[in-house]
């Protein structure tokens, strides 16, 4: 999967790993503060892919998964999606509730939500930062499905103007439990350009 990172120019990969770290490094102290407990989050990967091969990076269409969908709205509009694996999904519950047997009852899903809107908040706050533009996001919705299904979503509106998507792969650990996640910006390639732009960086830096 290298090669994808290998699309983006060294100054645009640069760019995007600081918004990854600093929505990682924001969303960290949200997160210790509501579990009231220590929170560590490994460095942010940040890779393009093509829409036909996202579902391979969450383990294959028919792979079951949480995802938590939001609408960005303003300079730049997109679509974000935070998505989580079931096992990863049960980790978090144990973390938020103290047990994983009715992780996926509406008590255990709106917790897992209410941590995919921190996290969804923090990007979206760094990426206002970084960007000086004016950003809101709209209340995410949760569900369970294949990862095939979640992905047609942003795929069927953007897939007429645009291609690809960009992930933001980071992990966390909240006691004994490590939990992978994933975040990904799927936007039209002109808004991309105009965010880059945004970001002081001349030309998308994108094959």
């Amino acid at each position: 999967m290298e090669k994808h990172t290998e699309q983006l120019s060294e100054q645009v990969k640069d760019a995007l790993t600081e918004l990854g770290n600093i929505g990682a490094g924001n969303a960290t102290t949200s997160l210790s503060v509501l579990l009231s407990s220590k929170l560590s989050m490994s460095a942010p990967t940040v890779k393009l892919y093509d829409f036909n091969e996202l579902e391979n990076a969450l383990g294959g269409p028919e792979t079951s998964v949480v995802g938590v969908l939001s609408r960005l709205h303003g300079s730049f509009n997109a679509m974000i999606l935070f998505v989580l694996g079931l096992d990863d999904a049960r980790h978090l519950s144990e973390v938020l509730l103290g047990q994983t047997q009715d992780w996926h009852s509406e008590m255990g899903m709106s917790a897992i939500g209410e941590i995919a809107n921190i996290l969804i908040g923090s990007y979206v706050a760094s990426l206002e930062n970084l960007s000086g533009m004016e950003l809101r996001y709209s209340q995410p919705q949760i569900c369970i499905d294949m990862a095939g299904a979640i992905l047609s979503v942003p795929c069927i509106e953007y897939g007429m103007v645009s291609d690809k998507a960009l992930l933001i792969n980071s992990g966390f650990k909240a006691g004994n439990q490590e939990i992978d996640g994933y975040i990904m910006l799927i936007s039209e390639m002109h808004s991309f350009d105009q965010l880059l732009l945004k970001l002081g960086i001349g030309g998308a830096g994108v094959e």
